[in-house]
């Protein structure tokens, strides 16, 4: 049997702590305590997560109170609430997958209202907004079988329509591999597709931190665990001297708290 060699996983986590700390606001510091073992956030953090959400359940595009409710937005503050226990299975957090579940359209997919798409941009593209739903709602309230199965048969269609995965952001790629292993298991066709697919192409540190918040949430094992143990060593080798992880979009704080998450859910940290 061939044996695979790693190098050691090295993460300075107290000095990520020390880079939201310094500059995080009130949200991202307690979700950094949620990451590290604290229960109950703040009521302030609470308040200001309460005046996001608008009437029918969805969050406000671009976080900004009063906003159309926007799916990427809502499912970006349900995946945040994870670090916040217990507000992942709280009131708030449901009327959330709610708002998903009467957003999808009648074939399947989910694609903003033409208010939140101007405010979305790329954010906007129908397959990442569906593979993004889907994964949401099947890591928090996967009895929903039917706009799932509904959901899957979409996306399955969408990404036949690009065989090499070439013109597929790696984001949904993620999203999609790891999705069909919670929903059809590890023999799934899309699943062995996205995720080769995945690996092939150029990632960022936000994206690996996000690849691998991914894989932790539907608990990927098996013959994944080979890919994971390695973009753990890859996203910990970008750890930046200021002990941040770098992000594109100016956004080191997400990526940074995304990175930290896995490498706590993985025992690493």
């Amino acid at each position: 049997m061939a044996v695979v060699e790693l190098s050691p996983i090295r993460v300075d986590a107290e000095r990520a702590r020390a880079y939201v700390l310094a500059h995080g606001a009130m949200r991202d510091v307690a979700r950094l305590e949620g990451i590290f073992g604290a229960v109950g956030p703040s009521r302030e953090v609470v308040k200001e997560l309460e005046a996001l959400q608008n009437s029918d359940g969805g969050f406000a595009a671009r976080q900004v109170p009063g906003g159309p409710s926007s799916i990427d937005t809502t499912c970006l503050l349900l995946h945040q609430m994870k670090d916040l226990p217990p507000l992942a299975g709280s009131p708030m957090a449901s009327r959330g997958v709610a708002f998903l579940r009467r957003a999808q359209r009648p074939d399947g997919s989910w694609a903003e209202s033409e208010e939140a798409a101007a405010l979305a941009g790329p954010w906007a593209e129908p397959r990442y907004l569906t593979a993004l739903a889907l994964f949401t709602i099947t890591t928090l309230e996967p009895e929903h079988m039917d706009p799932l199965n509904r959901g899957a048969a979409w996306l399955r269609r969408a990404l036949a329509v690009d065989p090499t995965g070439s013109g597929i952001p790696v984001q949904t790629l993620a999203l999609t591999w790891t999705t069909f292993y919670r929903l059809f298991g590890a023999g799934a066709h899309e699943v062995t597709w996205a995720l080769q697919t995945l690996l092939h192409r150029e990632r960022s540190a936000a994206d690996r931190a996000w690849g691998g918040a991914c894989a932790l949430e539907v608990g990927a094992g098996g013959k994944f665990v080979l890919p994971v143990v390695r973009l753990l060593a890859q996203l910990a080798d970008l750890q930046q001297e200021d002990g941040s992880w770098p992000a594109e979009e100016g956004a080191p704080l997400e990526s940074t708290l995304t990175a930290l998450r896995v490498f706590r859910g993985y025992g690493v940290i």
